[in-house]
């Protein structure tokens, strides 16, 4: 096998140092998920998650400020760890049963999981009804609580330690 040298015959006069000066594709940083985001993320989740399940034919009530407050603290948590939020798998239950899972990145590899905790809302108008008079109703609804636990729980260990 002979290897012939290259030459630039057509003599454009290209140089390859200057050719491009932004970031390589290596070297581009992968965009980093705002809040909003996040919280537009949560949603759409949690409306495929519940099509999906026996909650399709109830009415499901969530807070307004509950997906804002829940990304925003998803990405405080994240904020240490060495893939950032795009490391993320976010899975969400709600009283204890798990409703949707999903990787914030699904190219990244996942560092760290961000368990968000729902509960359904003691204090509103519907626990005071007879368990009779809940089963009558076509599905009920379902009113998530404003409060809410997230957890981190790390999928690995550095020599630090």
């Amino acid at each position: 096998m002979e290897i012939l040298p290259v030459t630039n015959q057509f003599n454009v006069g290209f140089n390859s140092e200057k050719a491009w000066s932004g970031p390589t594709w290596r070297e581009a940083p992968a965009p980093v998920p705002t809040e909003a985001a996040l919280a537009q993320r949560l949603e759409r989740e949690l409306r495929a998650a519940k099509g999906a399940s026996e909650l399709a034919t109830a009415e499901v009530l969530v807070p307004a400020e509950l997906l804002a407050r829940a990304s925003r603290q998803t990405l405080a948590l994240a904020e240490g760890e060495p893939c950032g939020s795009r490391g993320a798998a976010v899975i969400i239950d709600v009283a204890g049963r798990r409703l949707a899972a999903f990787k914030i990145d699904p190219n990244t590899l996942t560092t760290h999981e961000i368990h968000l905790h729902l509960e359904h809302d003691p204090t509103n108008w519907t626990s005071l009804l007879p368990q009779f008079l809940k089963n009558l109703t076509r599905g009920g609804t379902i009113i998530i609580s404003p409060q809410f636990t997230i957890e981190k729980k790390k999928l690995f260990r550095s020599q630090a330690e």
